[in-house]
């Protein structure tokens, strides 16, 4: 009889152990697309210091699938219509999830004074690349001044680099604005 019960328990012991096995693997080999995806906005200076109390707008979440020139519309027209209004942290950064199933594209609008930063503040991001790799955005200007190498996204995180308009663009804005 005691033979008997080692032979039951040990049995039992297996199956629990091949059943836990079996719910990890599930979980590994489901897709991380089916679960909510974290996405992070980092809005920095070409020196790396973060932009806080930054508003940040998001679009392109809903179940419509708009074209990119309604989104635009949607983030740069008066007023604002976004899907998702943010404000980033004392780190620059910004977080929200993406819905499911997530969208083709995410679009993103920080709100910058045209007179002061050259900003490039409408970005239309593939959600697969942003995933996968992440996304920088930044300005024709910021780009030829050689950003620090460490200014790279990482996955899920869409990183928006900063830098000052000229004293001189400052100064003629207004004029060309009319």
């Amino acid at each position: 009889m005691l033979q008997f019960m080692k032979t039951v328990r040990l049995g039992i012991g297996i199956r629990l152990v091949s059943g836990i096995v079996f719910v990890l693997f599930f979980l590994c080999c489901v897709s991380a697309a089916s679960f909510g995806q974290r996405v992070t906005i980092r809005v920095i200076n070409l020196n790396g210091r973060p932009f806080k109390n930054k508003q940040v707008y998001i679009s392109g979440l809903s179940a419509h699938a708009a074209s990119k020139t309604d989104e635009q519309i949607k983030l740069t027209g008066k007023p604002i219509r976004a899907d998702l209004s943010l404000l980033t942290d004392s780190k620059g950064e910004a977080a929200f999830d993406l819905p499911n199933p997530a969208p083709a594209y995410v679009y993103v609008r920080p709100m910058f004074s045209e007179r002061v930063w050259d900003c490039t503040c409408f970005v239309s991001i593939p959600t697969d690349e942003l995933l996968q790799k992440g996304y920088i955005a930044m300005s024709p200007s910021a780009a030829r001044k050689k950003p620090k190498p460490s200014m790279q996204p990482s996955a899920g995180e869409i990183l928006f680099v900063m830098v000052r308009t000229p004293l001189w663009w400052q100064l003629l804005y207004p004029i060309e604005k009319g």
